[in-house]
Protein backbone atom coordinates (compact mmCIF):
# COMPACT_ATOMS: atom_id res chain seq x y z
CA UNK A 1 0.00 0.00 0.00
CA UNK A 2 2.83 2.43 0.88
CA UNK A 3 3.75 2.36 -3.42
CA UNK A 4 0.28 1.75 -4.39
CA UNK A 5 -1.50 4.62 -2.90
CA UNK A 6 0.92 7.01 -4.26
CA UNK A 7 0.84 5.69 -7.83
CA UNK A 8 -2.88 6.25 -7.46
CA UNK A 9 -3.11 9.45 -6.47
CA UNK A 10 -0.11 10.44 -9.17
CA UNK A 11 -2.35 8.81 -11.84
CA UNK A 12 -5.17 10.57 -11.24
CA UNK A 13 -3.50 13.84 -10.28
CA UNK A 14 -1.43 13.70 -13.80
CA UNK A 15 -4.60 12.55 -15.46
CA UNK A 16 -6.37 15.75 -14.70
CA UNK A 17 -3.66 17.96 -15.32
CA UNK A 18 -3.29 16.91 -18.58
CA UNK A 19 -7.16 16.97 -19.64
CA UNK A 20 -7.72 20.33 -18.19
CA UNK A 21 -7.13 22.14 -21.55
CA UNK A 22 -9.80 19.81 -23.22
CA UNK A 23 -12.44 20.21 -20.70
CA UNK A 24 -14.64 23.42 -19.93
CA UNK A 25 -17.11 22.11 -17.37
CA UNK A 26 -16.03 24.48 -14.36
CA UNK A 27 -16.48 21.94 -12.08
CA UNK A 28 -13.75 20.33 -13.19
CA UNK A 29 -11.78 23.65 -13.60
CA UNK A 30 -12.54 23.97 -9.86
CA UNK A 31 -11.13 21.13 -9.19
CA UNK A 32 -7.72 22.06 -11.52
CA UNK A 33 -7.43 25.40 -9.87
CA UNK A 34 -7.83 23.39 -6.67
CA UNK A 35 -4.60 21.19 -7.12
CA UNK A 36 -2.85 23.57 -8.39
CA UNK A 37 -3.27 25.57 -5.46
CA UNK A 38 -2.02 22.37 -2.88
CA UNK A 39 1.14 22.24 -5.52
CA UNK A 40 2.01 25.81 -4.55
CA UNK A 41 1.60 24.61 -0.96
CA UNK A 42 3.55 21.44 -1.71
CA UNK A 43 6.14 24.07 -3.39
CA UNK A 44 6.45 25.95 0.20
CA UNK A 45 7.01 23.00 1.84
CA UNK A 46 9.74 21.52 -0.22
CA UNK A 47 11.60 25.15 0.19
CA UNK A 48 11.28 24.28 3.82
CA UNK A 49 12.65 20.97 3.62
CA UNK A 50 15.69 22.12 1.58
CA UNK A 51 16.33 24.82 4.56
CA UNK A 52 16.29 22.04 6.92
CA UNK A 53 18.61 19.94 4.23
CA UNK A 54 20.97 22.61 3.94
CA UNK A 55 21.14 22.96 8.17
CA UNK A 56 21.53 18.91 8.44
CA UNK A 57 24.16 19.13 5.85
CA UNK A 58 26.24 21.55 6.86
CA UNK A 59 26.29 22.49 10.62
CA UNK A 60 27.84 19.15 11.95
CA UNK A 61 30.20 19.95 8.88
CA UNK A 62 31.10 23.30 10.82
CA UNK A 63 30.91 21.77 14.67
CA UNK A 64 33.88 19.06 13.84
CA UNK A 65 36.14 22.14 11.68
CA UNK A 66 35.46 19.22 8.58
CA UNK A 67 36.82 19.81 5.29
CA UNK A 68 35.76 23.72 3.83
CA UNK A 69 34.39 24.59 7.15
CA UNK A 70 34.74 28.12 7.04
CA UNK A 71 32.90 28.11 3.57
CA UNK A 72 30.07 27.07 4.98
CA UNK A 73 29.64 28.99 8.37
CA UNK A 74 29.54 32.30 5.25
CA UNK A 75 26.68 29.97 3.83
CA UNK A 76 24.73 29.92 7.09
CA UNK A 77 25.43 33.34 7.71
CA UNK A 78 24.20 34.52 4.59
CA UNK A 79 21.36 32.53 4.68
CA UNK A 80 20.47 34.06 8.13
CA UNK A 81 21.28 37.58 7.04
CA UNK A 82 19.25 37.06 4.01
CA UNK A 83 16.12 35.78 5.68
CA UNK A 84 16.07 37.98 8.75
CA UNK A 85 16.01 40.65 5.70
CA UNK A 86 13.05 39.81 3.99
CA UNK A 87 11.45 38.68 6.95
CA UNK A 88 12.40 42.47 8.16
CA UNK A 89 11.43 44.62 5.39
CA UNK A 90 8.26 42.44 4.59
CA UNK A 91 6.58 42.94 1.28
CA UNK A 92 8.99 46.11 0.36
CA UNK A 93 11.72 44.15 0.49
CA UNK A 94 12.28 44.75 -3.66
CA UNK A 95 11.75 48.77 -3.29
CA UNK A 96 14.82 50.54 -3.28
CA UNK A 97 16.90 51.41 0.09
CA UNK A 98 15.81 48.61 2.05
CA UNK A 99 18.88 46.21 3.51
CA UNK A 100 17.66 43.40 1.24
CA UNK A 101 17.81 44.87 -1.53
CA UNK A 102 21.54 45.89 -1.38
CA UNK A 103 22.29 42.28 -0.07
CA UNK A 104 20.76 41.94 -3.92
CA UNK A 105 22.20 44.37 -5.48
CA UNK A 106 25.74 44.71 -4.37
CA UNK A 107 26.43 40.84 -3.00
CA UNK A 108 24.36 38.32 -4.87
CA UNK A 109 24.19 39.92 -8.39
CA UNK A 110 27.93 40.14 -8.56
CA UNK A 111 28.55 36.76 -7.20
CA UNK A 112 26.07 35.10 -9.74
CA UNK A 113 27.67 37.48 -12.49
CA UNK A 114 30.91 35.66 -11.00
CA UNK A 115 29.79 32.55 -11.48
CA UNK A 116 28.36 32.63 -15.04
CA UNK A 117 31.41 35.02 -16.04
CA UNK A 118 33.54 31.64 -14.95
CA UNK A 119 31.52 29.86 -17.37
CA UNK A 120 32.90 31.60 -20.09
CA UNK A 121 35.86 29.29 -20.37
CA UNK A 122 34.01 26.12 -19.77
CA UNK A 123 32.19 27.43 -23.15
CA UNK A 124 35.72 27.98 -25.02
CA UNK A 125 37.13 24.66 -23.98
CA UNK A 126 34.44 23.08 -25.10
CA UNK A 127 34.05 25.45 -28.36
CA UNK A 128 37.73 24.16 -29.21
CA UNK A 129 36.87 20.57 -28.51
CA UNK A 130 33.52 20.90 -31.07
CA UNK A 131 35.05 22.90 -33.68
CA UNK A 132 38.25 20.91 -34.46
CA UNK A 133 37.98 19.68 -38.34
CA UNK A 134 37.60 16.03 -37.83
CA UNK A 135 35.16 15.26 -40.00
CA UNK A 136 32.81 16.97 -42.85
CA UNK A 137 30.18 18.27 -40.32
CA UNK A 138 32.77 19.84 -37.72
CA UNK A 139 34.61 21.31 -40.77
CA UNK A 140 30.96 22.84 -41.76
CA UNK A 141 30.63 24.33 -37.98
CA UNK A 142 33.94 25.20 -37.66
CA UNK A 143 33.55 27.26 -40.37
CA UNK A 144 30.37 28.25 -40.03
CA UNK A 145 31.21 29.64 -36.71
CA UNK A 146 34.36 31.77 -37.68
CA UNK A 147 32.46 33.50 -40.45
CA UNK A 148 29.41 34.47 -37.68
CA UNK A 149 32.05 35.55 -35.14
CA UNK A 150 33.72 37.53 -37.87
CA UNK A 151 30.72 39.22 -39.48
CA UNK A 152 29.64 40.46 -35.62
CA UNK A 153 32.62 42.37 -35.24
CA UNK A 154 32.95 45.77 -36.15
CA UNK A 155 36.23 44.81 -38.56
CA UNK A 156 33.62 42.19 -40.68
CA UNK A 157 31.19 45.79 -41.02
CA UNK A 158 34.17 47.23 -42.73
CA UNK A 159 35.55 44.30 -44.74
CA UNK A 160 31.77 43.87 -46.31
CA UNK A 161 31.41 47.74 -46.62
CA UNK A 162 35.11 47.76 -48.54
CA UNK A 163 34.40 44.09 -51.00
CA UNK A 164 30.82 44.47 -51.40
CA UNK A 165 29.71 48.17 -51.25
CA UNK A 166 26.77 47.25 -48.01
CA UNK A 167 26.50 45.03 -45.09
CA UNK A 168 25.90 41.83 -47.12
CA UNK A 169 27.96 39.68 -44.97
CA UNK A 170 25.64 40.75 -41.86
CA UNK A 171 22.52 40.08 -44.10
CA UNK A 172 24.00 36.27 -44.25
CA UNK A 173 24.91 35.95 -40.98
CA UNK A 174 21.68 37.26 -39.78
CA UNK A 175 20.23 34.45 -42.51
CA UNK A 176 22.16 31.60 -40.75
CA UNK A 177 21.05 32.73 -37.39
CA UNK A 178 17.44 33.28 -38.45
CA UNK A 179 17.09 29.96 -40.65
CA UNK A 180 19.05 27.29 -40.17
CA UNK A 181 20.03 28.03 -36.60
CA UNK A 182 16.63 28.24 -35.38
CA UNK A 183 15.32 25.13 -37.32
CA UNK A 184 18.32 23.62 -35.14
CA UNK A 185 16.91 24.91 -31.94
CA UNK A 186 13.12 23.92 -32.46
CA UNK A 187 13.71 20.36 -33.80
CA UNK A 188 16.46 20.55 -29.79
CA UNK A 189 13.45 21.97 -28.36
CA UNK A 190 10.84 19.21 -30.10
CA UNK A 191 13.09 16.44 -28.86
CA UNK A 192 13.46 17.22 -25.14
CA UNK A 193 9.33 18.08 -24.89
CA UNK A 194 8.74 14.49 -26.48
CA UNK A 195 11.44 13.81 -23.72
CA UNK A 196 9.57 15.53 -20.75
CA UNK A 197 6.07 14.18 -22.18
CA UNK A 198 7.82 10.10 -22.04
CA UNK A 199 8.95 10.98 -18.79
CA UNK A 200 5.95 12.16 -17.19
CA UNK A 201 3.76 9.40 -19.20
CA UNK A 202 5.77 6.81 -17.21
CA UNK A 203 5.43 8.60 -13.86
CA UNK A 204 1.92 9.03 -14.19
CA UNK A 205 1.28 5.45 -15.49
CA UNK A 206 3.58 4.53 -13.10
CA UNK A 207 6.21 2.72 -14.87
CA UNK A 208 8.96 5.19 -13.76
CA UNK A 209 9.18 4.91 -9.51
CA UNK A 210 12.56 6.49 -8.71
CA UNK A 211 10.50 9.62 -7.31
CA UNK A 212 9.20 6.56 -4.82
CA UNK A 213 12.75 5.83 -4.07
CA UNK A 214 13.01 2.55 -6.31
Amino acid sequence: MKRTIPLVITFIVGMIVLAEPFVVSWRYKYVYTLIKDWGIVLIAGAYVMGLVNLLQLNVPIIARRGPDWPYKVFLILGLVVTMVAGFWAGPTRSDRGTFFEFISTFIFDPLNATMFSLLAFFIASAAFRAFRARNLDATLLLLTAMFVMFARIPLGETVSQAVFGGPYLQDLMNWILDVPNTAAKRAILIGAALGAVSTGLRVILGLDRSHLGS
